[in-house]
């Protein structure tokens, strides 16, 4: 069986003929979107015994099972079975019968076509209408999931919230049954509602939520509307209930340009998104707009993944505007995860979201960091050093040097709690403590991995509660007073506290080769042998540091 899944057919055939070449007698079946779409082209090759168009379980298992029981005859006419619908209430699950092994990321199927119609889209074609999976079977095929150990779960329907009422069966199931599996979600904007936002609040979970252009003008083309104050209204629920969520935009739609895509950038930051993520159209064999390339003059790769280059209203120029806008907003704003502070630097800078990213894409390349379509991958940390130096460049730039202390506090506030979220839990000591302190502050300890312990101009509480404010205001009513900053998490929490300067020394100098006592030496005239074995004892049995002999 050969998947034709957005593979290029050059490839698939390619193969296929050196397999043919091997034995005739081996029977060639393909199938998948593409070969739906460009069925007969396939089938004139003469090459395939079967073309399956469709949805292939049922067909294929009937191939399979002819050919073991009297062989598969190779067909002179017509060989392309006909596209058919699968009734998935009669169908056995794999994950069920043992066909597909969970293992700690699955991809989940709980419904089947979409009624959208989306022009770009392949979901909706050869079907009308959702087909559910009954929730026998899906309540099972979740318990497997937790006894396998499955951590991550992406849920494969188009919209999981329609019809609305289905949706939040669905994750009343989850809530059940796997509240601690981490749900991807894909979810229409106008059919969520305070009921499902307060289901998605009861398990692990990030939703994506389409919205592709700003532009109703432009939407139309694709067989999609917005209401532009309702589409904000609505995810500012999913915010307010503190919901992970994204946005999708794509750029090189049908009467869509380089404004465009910068006008929905604008809006989409505007509704505050954990992340948002830019994609060029790709133009997919079988899709309504693949039909109408010519009318919008519409030129993408001839092989996958199929993306526009550019068309009538979106020129090869622009289009590499585009990617290089695309590219930094996937850096600043994603991988730097700077969605809680990313509106109140571009308000510093008296700069619009879209502004601020091309300052920084500019600013990119004149660093010869990235190039303007660079793909490469950048951790992190990587972008967390890159962040830090183009604000500071910027804020000089725009005149605004007196606000870059707090601008870097805020990015450096949220870069800690994000990684401190991600990274390991810090636990209490499991081992019994001596009884006598002063034993403690002889031996030698290690600060505990999992902890961040990071500097600060301003009061790090005070950082930590800023929000989305006016950082010209913060500045006029505070002070540089200095702190330094403890990151931990506990469970699902993270705690920042501010730290005085002996514990700080006492977290920052354990190197596993400096005892406590030396540490604290300097400290002595402020504090007592006693003081300070009670600040060792805390820091050991909460697992701030830890044995040097076990680090």
């Amino acid at each position: 069986m050969l998947p034709h899944c957005h593979q290029p057919i050059e490839g698939r055939v390619g193969l296929a003929q050196k397999i043919r070449a091997t034995d005739s007698k081996i029977v060639l079946v393909v199938g998948g979107p593409e070969a739906t779409a460009c069925a007969p082209e396939i089938e004139a090759l003469n090459l395939f015994d079967v073309v399956v168009s469709g949805e292939g379980e049922r067909d294929f298992s009937a191939v399979v099972q002819r050919d073991a029981q009297q062989g598969l005859l190779k067909q002179t006419g017509n060989n392309t079975s006909q596209i058919k619908v699968i009734d998935l209430t009669k169908q056995v699950s794999p994950w069920l019968s043992g066909v597909l092994k969970p293992d700690h990321g699955v991809l989940w199927e709980t419904s089947r076509g979409c009624p959208f119609q989306c022009a770009f889209c392949y979901d909706a074609r050869g079907s009308a209408g959702v087909r559910e999976i009954p929730f026998d079977r899906l309540e099972q095929e979740l318990k497997l999931f937790v006894r396998q150990g499955v951590s991550q779960v992406w849920v494969l329907d188009s919209t999981f919230n329609f019809p609305a009422e289905r949706g939040k069966k669905l994750l009343r199931l989850m809530i059940e049954h796997a509240p601690q599996l981490h749900y991807h979600l894909e979810a229409k904007a106008e059919f969520l509602d305070q009921e499902t936002v307060t289901l998605l609040q009861q398990i692990c979970c990030s939703v994506q939520v389409g919205l592709q252009s700003a532009r109703p003008q432009v939407l139309k083309y694709i067989n999609r509307s917005l209401n532009v104050q309702g589409f904000r209204d609505k995810v500012k629920m999913l915010s307010d209930g503190g919901i992970t969520f994204g946005i999708d935009l794509i750029y090189g739609l049908p009467h869509d340009d380089y404004f465009g895509l910068c006008e929905s950038i604008n809006y989409a930051l505007e509704c505050c998104p954990n992340h948002v993520e830019i994609f060029p159209l790709a133009l997919l064999p079988g899709t309504k707009l693949f039909d109408q390339r010519e009318q919008y003059g519409l030129q993408a790769l001839a092989a996958p993944p199929y993306t526009v280059t550019h068309s009538s209203h979106l020129s090869p120029q622009q289009f590499q505007q585009c990617q290089a806008l695309a590219l930094a907003c996937n850096l600043f704003y994603n991988t730097g995860r700077s969605m809680a502070y990313f509106l109140s630097l571009c308000r510093a800078s008296r700069l619009s979201a879209v502004e601020l990213l091309d300052r920084f894409s500019c600013w990119l390349i004149e660093q010869r960091t990235v190039g303007q379509d660079d793909d490469t991958t950048y951790t992190p940390e990587q972008v967390f050093a890159l962040q830090q130096s183009f604000i500071e460049a910027l804020f000089k730039q725009q005149q605004v040097e007196n606000l870059i202390p707090v601008a870097l506090d805020l990015i450096r506030f949220h870069t800690h709690w994000a990684n401190t979220l991600l990274g390991c839990e810090t636990l209490p000591c499991q081992s019994p403590l001596t009884a006598d302190k002063i034993k403690l502050l002889e031996s030698c300890w290690c600060l505990a991995p999992t902890l961040r312990v990071e500097p600060f101009r301003y009061d790090v509480e005070e950082i930590g509660m800023l929000g989305d404010v006016d950082l010209v205001e913060f500045v006029e009513l505070s002070e540089q007073v200095g702190s330094t900053g403890l990151f931990l998490r506990r469970g699902e929490e993270v705690y920042c506290e501010s730290i005085d300067d002996v514990f700080a020394a006492l977290l920052v100098q354990s190197d596993g080769k400096t005892t406590p006592a030396q540490i604290l030496a300097p400290f002595s005239e402020a504090l007592t042998t006693e003081d300070c074995a009670d600040l060792v004892h805390f820091a050991v049995s909460e697992g701030l540091v830890v044995s040097a002999t076990h680090s």
